[in-house]
């Protein structure tokens, strides 16, 4: 009887294809990278003050 392995083939392939599914199920409306409003920003070049 071939029973347990028939189960755990038949539940490899359903988490492979989840796992496909859920990457092309990728809403693509929004940008997946947001710059976060908290995280200190990278040096730009030195700009010049006012000067007195």
């Amino acid at each position: 009887m071939a029973i347990r392995p028939l189960i755990f083939g038949i539940l490899f392939i359903a988490a492979f294809v989840g796992i496909i599914l859920s990457i092309i199920w990728v809403d693509t409306s929004h940008p997946v990278h947001q710059p976060d409003p908290l995280s200190p920003t990278a040096p730009g070049p030195a700009t010049p003050g006012p000067v007195q």
